[in-house]
């Protein structure tokens, strides 16, 4: 576990991608996981090597058994903070109803958009630019709002640029960088969420967003927050709509972090405040695709690295 001069407290992203492809939702219920304390959204599993070997129905069933979350010897003193740190307005949608849990916990939940998504029109036919960018912007403050969060913060770099000629002292992913460095110094959360390095199915922008917030918690000491990942646990019977996403083996799935209706809800609400990027049917489909079958109850994460000791 973590220790030090930070408390640490009990821890507890769609896009068009998936609009273009969506279908109707599974008829499974939610699954109530009767080992995960109510009271506490998060919950890490067992790491594969200490892995029991039972198998269940779970998602992610290799690693299932429950474990300490940090800050446990912490459990009595609230919940976490979360900076949350994505590429574009809509990609909270993947962690949503985490974000909604942990806000209505009490915890401090932070959201940074790196850009406005002043390219991706979605089913809105505008072109690309700074109507958009505004658009898209009170979109998202619309979605912070109905998941309870402050409003977010856009950094407005250009969508599609995050990656471009990275390597260079002037370009886009260096300031980025920096940007990232302020805003952890700033917030001091408990745990950071971004994009894997998969980039959930492949957007250069989602990469890179991953690929710099990684290089700057590696290179933190024993303080660093938690990084987790968004993990889409790859199993048997996983919606066709979903087949160009990456998937996460199960047995590196280290974080089920659990919702309730409200959250759920609040991620319905949410949703439906990008209408520039989905379409009514694909608004209404998309929150009960990802909670009837792939969530049902618990949103997967993967922890970037082992917590420090």
């Amino acid at each position: 576990m973590r220790t030090g001069p930070k408390m640490i407290r009990q821890a507890m992203v769609c896009t068009a991608a998936i609009a273009c492809c969506m279908g109707p939702a599974s008829a499974q219920d939610t699954q109530d996981n009767p080992e995960l304390d109510p009271d506490f959204p998060m919950k890490r599993v067992e790491t594969p090597h200490s892995r029991s070997t039972e198998r269940s129905s779970d998602p992610a069933s290799e690693a299932q058994t429950n474990r300490s979350a940090p800050g446990d010897e912490a459990s009595n003193t609230g919940a976490p903070s979360i900076l949350a740190i994505l590429a574009h307005p809509d990609d909270e949608l993947t962690i949503a109803p985490v974000l909604a849990r942990t806000a209505r916990s009490g915890g401090d939940v932070a959201l940074i958009f790196a850009t406005s998504g002043d390219a991706g029109p979605g089913v809105s036919e505008m072109e690309p630019g700074e109507e958009l960018a505004s658009l898209r912007e009170g979109e998202a403050r619309c979605a912070a709002f109905a998941l309870g969060l402050d409003e977010p913060q856009f950094w407005q770099f250009g969508d599609g640029t995050l990656g471009t000629m990275a390597r260079e002292p002037r370009s886009t992913a260096r300031a980025l960088k920096a940007r990232v460095m302020r805003a952890i110094i700033n917030h001091e959360p408990d745990v950071v969420m971004t994009w894997g390095p998969d980039g959930g199915y492949g957007h250069a922008d989602h990469r890179t967003i991953s690929n710099i917030v990684t290089e700057v918690v590696q290179a933190m000491g024993r303080e660093r927050p938690e990084l987790l990942f968004p993990a889409l646990p790859s199993e048997e019977g996983m919606p066709g709509q979903l087949a160009g996403w990456a998937k996460t083996h199960p047995s590196l799935v280290t974080d089920r972090l659990r919702y309730e209706e409200p959250d759920l809800e609040a991620m319905r609400i949410a949703t439906d405040c990008y209408q520039s990027q989905f379409d009514e049917a694909a608004r209404t489909a998309l929150p009960e695709l990802l909670h009837r079958s792939v969530w049902r109850g618990n949103v997967f994460f993967r922890l970037a690295f082992p917590t420090a000791e």
